[in-house]
């Protein structure tokens, strides 16, 4: 139970982190009229209600992808990665299950950059 917390909290956290990157990263438009320049908005948010949608269902479509490569990886190895992990404290499992979400943490940003 203690872990579903910290998942969440952590998945959150990401979220807001994307989301106040995507609008202080959006760009601004040089427009010729300084009349029009003097009335356009600082923030285009549609622009930054789309940029929100788009992280949103890439950070949802990637942690898909991890779960699925997390259960690939858990049938192919010859014990409970779960049970190693969580009840015996086994490090060395840890260590290449975190090896395994990086590897393809990197492939599927690569994949939607």
């Amino acid at each position: 139970m203690k872990a579903q917390r910290i998942v969440s909290a952590t998945f959150c956290l990401v979220m807001v982190s994307l989301c106040v990157f995507a609008i202080f990263t959006t760009t601004v438009i040089a427009q010729d009229d300084s009349a029009a320049a003097e009335e356009a908005p600082l923030f285009d948010l549609k622009g930054i209600a789309r940029d929100i949608i788009i992280v949103a269902i890439f950070s949802i479509a990637g942690l898909i992808i991890l779960m699925i490569g997390y259960k690939v990886f858990d049938m192919a190895t010859p014990y409970d990665l779960n049970r190693q992990i969580a009840e015996e404290n086994n490090t060395a499992a840890g260590i290449a299950v975190a090896g395994v979400l990086v590897s393809l943490g990197i492939i599927v940003a690569a994949a939607m950059g």
